[in-house]
């Protein structure tokens, strides 16, 4: 793996699709297991690239999109970004402060930089502190899962 996700992430699963089916299945928090070679889910987060958290799912409507992207993937996220887009959910604030503590929480990503989206500005900011604060019960009602390591 060349960094993000730590196994047992990065192994898509489920039935292969074209990747707009994977966006769609992200965004609309479905419950289909669906991958494609650029995109796969596992849990909240939306992986690019095999092994590259690109998106988090903070609430219903409420999204973390990764800015901090090597040039390969950029065409990624700008996919990722017309999803969002054409489901009704705007850009909200850029590299936002409070995704670094998301970012640890699911992902054990120490140095990511994330913009913020959503469908309405009040719902994702307070989706984002609920987020940061660890309050996980509506995405996570065990918190969220933890990220894998090394085997001891």
């Amino acid at each position: 793996m060349t960094g993000g996700l730590l196994p047992p992430y990065g192994e898509p699963a489920g039935d292969r699709v074209d990747d707009a089916a994977v966006l769609a299945a992200f965004l609309r928090d479905e419950p289909a297991a669906v991958w494609s070679p650029q995109f796969h889910m596992e849990g909240t987060a939306l992986v690019a690239g095999g092994d590259r958290a690109l998106g988090l799912r903070i609430g219903r409507r409420s999204f973390l999109v990764r800015v901090d992207l090597p040039g390969e993937l950029v065409p990624a996220r700008q996919a990722f970004q017309d999803a969002l887009t054409a489901e009704g959910i705007g850009f909200l604030d850029g590299e936002t402060l409070l995704a670094a503590p998301v970012a640890i929480q699911v992902l054990g990503l120490r140095t990511s930089l994330w913009d913020l989206w959503g469908a309405d500005i009040d719902e994702a900011f307070a989706d984002l502190r609920a987020a940061a604060a660890g309050d996980w019960d509506d995405l996570f009602p065990g918190g969220p899962p933890p990220v894998g390591g090394p085997p001891s």
